[in-house]
């Protein structure tokens, strides 16, 4: 099993698709992010363009 530490929700792939702007909505308005899974398998994270300028100001994400 993997960890959802730092995630608000899980969301599928059909989900995304479905629901993008209330996913969007979402994690605007939360500092948590979306877990997208395929296949019940983590695969993304969907966050805010807030939290993510916040990450890449604290991490070189090249190095990753």
């Amino acid at each position: 099993m993997y960890s959802t530490e730092g995630v608000d929700a899980v969301a599928t792939i059909t989900e995304l698709r479905s629901e993008t702007s209330d996913l969007i909505e979402q994690v605007q308005s939360t500092n948590n992010g979306v877990l997208v899974q395929k296949n019940n398998e983590p695969h993304a994270v969907l966050i805010s363009w807030k939290v993510y300028k916040a990450i890449k100001e604290k991490l070189d994400l090249n190095d990753l």
